[in-house]
């Protein structure tokens, strides 16, 4: 099986795929003139804007659980890998394309808002619903749906199983049974809560750790100040094929800070577009401005993780032929390779500044929180993707099938838990990989729509008004929901014109 899903993942993951996340990355940020840049005061502004209601959960909440999955283990072992495969310039790389990504961000948010509906006393939206409600493609549709089903809570689930397990194996010598086995039992208490649990969990967690990671990194930063000039010149050096030792490396730096940027954001597969789609506000553009500015946070956090590893020498870099042309010296187990690229190699940079493996067993507690936040928003995934597929069903088979998710989902952890590095990234990889083709070529194909939405928000905003989604007014079709939420401020917007 791991063959299998390394050749599948290498095929994949070959040029097309970074030609189509950049193209479409730069697309939307033009047609959008940047929203997600120049709007950063009013994306924050938005976080507090609104609370959440009987069907819908508040901006800030939806922004902690989108948080909370955007930021895993992808932003410490996956920066791991990253800096492994393609040198310290992926880094790099990876910040372009985050703060180019945060345009797809914003579309495919948005467009969730756009159409979702409202099932069984809460709202629901997905990739699903507007392939369905804004193309037309039922069948199309339920392909997605079913691809999300079996990519989110079951693939993508496998490298933050194994570095939760891994960590305190490392760390603690806690076996990976042991760790797996605790964490798919908390997996299962708070994911059979609902969304509800899941958001009230993530507001709790989220800020905790993101500040946490935050200030350990600072810390860092300071007891290693005089390196950084240096450290920030071997980053840029690799990125642009200018350093002597990195210098045939530029390719390979561009495909894994792509890779590992989509892969820790989830920027174009649709990740975030189900919680996104479960929030109570006026407009969807609230939710594309929110969520873009989420993946700032996811970022920085990357770099935070880049910062350490390359600050402590602790990383190794093999070229495309496999040879060795960095050797780790702030490590000994990093430069034996007794260690695999991942959670280890920054466990062994903090375990260099302090003493009696602290380091080792802080960022343990660390990654634990990253990695399972990621999997509340991943089983979350699979609920509104069932709830899709059965909506003509009666809400009595939605709730069986649901629990029956609840159920599998801790034991597909648990698998992945005990298994190596290489498959459980592999795994992951291909889950999003297969995502991504599909939801960014919808979203290019739906550009329309959302340049609507985006203008319209802007316009309200420049006359000074709250902006309410009005989708009659815009000429768009199957968006009934939004007639019933903004009935009133449109009834009203309507009788102040009449009267004018």
């Amino acid at each position: 099986m791991g063959n299998v899903i390394l050749t599948l993942n290498n095929l994949v993951w070959s040029n097309p795929i970074i030609f189509l996340i950049l193209g479409s990355s730069i697309f939307f940020t033009i047609i959008f003139r940047g929203v997600q840049v120049r709007s950063m005061k009013h994306q924050i502004q938005l976080l507090f804007s609104a609370s959440d209601s009987e069907a819908g959960i508040s901006p800030f909440a939806t922004f902690c659980t989108v948080i909370g999955y955007r930021v895993g283990t992808a932003n410490v072992a996956g920066v791991a890998v990253a800096i492994w495969s393609g040198g310290p310039g992926s880094v790099f790389w990876m910040l372009v394309t985050s703060v180019l990504g945060t345009a797809i961000s914003y579309a495919e948010c948005a467009l969730g808002q756009v159409y979702k509906i409202k099932q069984d006393g809460e709202y629901r939206g997905g990739a699903y619903y507007y392939i369905q409600r804004g193309l037309g493609l039922k069948k199309l549709a339920l392909i997605y749906a079913f691809l999300t089903l079996i990519c989110v809570p079951i693939l993508t689930v496998a490298p933050h199983a194994f570095s939760i397990t891994s960590g305190f194996q490392t760390s603690l010598g806690i076996s990976q049974y042991i760790t797996g086995a605790i964490a798919a039992i908390l997996l299962f208490v708070i994911i059979s809560g609902g969304i509800r649990r899941i958001a009230r969990t993530a507001e709790l967690v989220v800020p905790f750790m993101t500040i946490g990671f935050v200030i350990l990194t600072i810390v860092i930063i300071v007891m290693r100040l005089g390196e950084i000039p240096a450290a920030l010149s071997t980053i840029i050096g690799s990125a642009f094929g200018t350093d002597a030792v990195f210098g045939g490396m530029m390719g390979t730096a561009v495909l894994w800070g792509v890779k590992r940027s989509v892969n820790s954001s989830g920027a174009g597969m649709g990740e975030a577009v189900p919680a996104a789609s479960a929030t109570e506000c006026a407009h969807p553009g609230v939710q594309g401005l929110v969520n873009s500015f989420s993946v700032y946070i996811d970022v920085f956090v990357c770099i935070c993780t880049a910062l350490i590893i390359v600050l402590t020498d602790c990383f190794n870099v093999q070229d495309t032929a496999g040879n060795i042309i960095h050797t780790a010296s702030g490590s000994q187990a990093v430069a034996q390779q007794t260690v695999e690229p991942g959670i280890a190699w920054a466990q062994e940079a903090l375990n260099s500044l302090f003493p009696g493996g602290i380091g080792a067993t802080i960022l343990a507690f660390f990654l634990f929180f990253f990695a399972f936040t990621t999997l509340l928003n991943y089983y979350y995934q699979g609920e509104t993707a069932i709830a899709y597929m059965l909506n003509k069903q009666s809400p009595k088979t939605r709730r069986t099938a649901i629990w029956v998710l609840r159920i599998v989902m801790p034991l597909i952890f648990f698998y992945f838990a005990i298994q190596t590095s290489s498959t459980s990234f592999s795994a992951g990889e291909l889950g999003v990989g297969l995502m991504v083709w599909f939801n960014v070529i919808i979203l290019l194909i739906m550009s329309p729509t959302i340049k609507k939405v985006q203008d319209d928000y802007a316009a309200q905003r420049k006359a000074g008004k709250k902006p309410v989604f009005n989708p009659e007014k815009l000429g768009i079709k199957n968006a009934d929901l939004w007639m019933e939420i903004n009935r009133e401020e449109i009834e009203k917007r309507a009788a102040e014109n009449s009267e004018v």
